[in-house]
């Protein structure tokens, strides 16, 4: 709950930086998307812990309901055995009772009888005390349980109304800019050109690295047919690629860090999610992804998000540079680099700066799009980085 509030303060953030200018905004309306998102989930959330509570409460009360009955069961019990215990056993006829033994053994014998009864009845009163006591913890766990739902329901109202006013600002914001609906329509157009352009390069570059990989195992294979195994390639779109050891190793500590991954940006969140969504704006407009694209503040840098070899850096006019770094069979690609660091061969650490991202202007947006590959096969980016 509290991740969630954090991170919409900072989509707030973003968007109070964006309003300088008085137009709207593509970055805006991402954003404001966005804070939708974390808001619909943040209300997820109370809801889960309302249900919790209510089971919790409901728990509560019948554990409660049966206590009560143990305890007035147990009461009842110790009453008809005073009374029984003080009909027969008063001191006098203790004192009878002890000195009509036939012997010393006998008498011996009834007095740890008198004694084991006085300390059933203190044991007892002693249970009945202890089972009142839970009794009273569990009335005031009931109490707090109430109190703590009342609190989260006017948090569920205050949160939905929230909810109800970023979506009319939402609306309000894009009947603004379908105002310009053709020129976005147009840009929409160019930007699946762009994505098809990148897919296309990074696939070949992806096979080109397999190819490579490939060609090396079988040369090895021939220099030591003793020692080398002939490596089996699978053939389509899950192509294996030969790894050595320590490419192997590096392919199974980046699987194993699968949900643990650094974000390629230092602060910002997501935007565009990965696979085909409708567009946020143009109606009958499908935009597909292979990726995620995560907005951030102007002037910052891409990072990779593990060590690694970088394969390949090129520059695409639609999507700025890009940089694909190889983790074993991995790949990861960061494009709307402006300014590279890095170069082909090098080797990186995680969190290692890729460059400074390109600032779109006009949309008012600084963003990375990130891509993760397993050979030739895409994943979900989501998946992988850290909650």
């Amino acid at each position: 709950m509290k991740k969630l509030q954090d991170e919409i303060k900072s989509i707030e953030a973003a968007i109070k930086n964006n309003r300088v200018k008085k137009e709207k905004s593509m970055g805006e309306i991402l954003s404001l998307q966005a804070k939708i998102k974390s808001r619909e989930k943040l209300i997820g959330n109370v809801n889960n812990q309302i249900d919790d509570l209510d089971e919790n409460i409901d728990e509560t009360q019948h554990e409660i309901l049966k206590k009560a009955t143990e305890v007035e069961n147990m009461k009842a019990e110790y009453a008809d055995m005073l009374r029984k215990s003080y009909q027969n056993i008063t001191l006098q006829n203790q004192v009878s009772f002890l000195l009509s033994s036939n012997s010393f053994y006998d008498a011996f014998r009834r007095y740890n009888y008198l004694l084991k009864i006085a300390e059933f009845r203190r044991g007892q009163a002693k249970t009945i005390q202890k089972n009142i006591g839970e009794l009273e913890v569990k009335k005031e766990d009931l109490q707090e349980n109430k109190h703590e739902k009342e609190d989260l329901l006017v948090k569920q109202t205050a949160q939905k109304q929230q909810l109800e006013n970023e979506r009319k600002e939402k609306d309000a914001a894009v009947a603004l800019l379908l105002e310009k609906e053709k020129k976005l329509r147009k840009a929409q157009q160019e930007k699946n050109k762009a994505v098809a352009q990148l897919n296309n390069r990074i696939q070949l570059i992806i096979e080109d690295e397999i190819r490579q990989a490939r060609k090396k195992a079988e040369e090895a294979a021939k220099r030591n047919p003793g020692t080398t195994k002939d490596v089996t390639i699978k053939k389509g779109s899950n192509e294996t690629m030969p790894l050595t050891p320590a490419e192997q190793a590096l392919s199974k500590d980046f699987s194993n860090n699968q949900g643990k991954l650094p974000w390629p940006v230092q602060r910002g969140h997501v935007v565009g999610l990965f696979g085909k969504h409708e567009h946020p704006i143009l109606k009958g407009v499908i935009t597909e992804n292979n990726g995620v694209d995560i907005k951030t503040e102007a002037g910052a840098d891409a990072r990779s998000v593990f060590g690694g070899t970088v394969v390949s850096v090129f520059y695409l006019p639609t999507t700025h540079n890009c940089v694909i770094v190889k983790h074993g069979e991995f790949f990861t690609v960061y494009s709307n680099i402006e300014n590279v660091t890095v170069k082909t061969g090098q080797t990186l650490t995680t969190k290692q700066s890729l460059g400074k991202l390109y600032s779109d202007k006009a949309e008012e947006v600084t963003k990375v799009h990130l891509e993760i590959w397993k050979g030739k096969d895409k994943l979900n980016p989501q998946i992988w980085l850290a909650n």
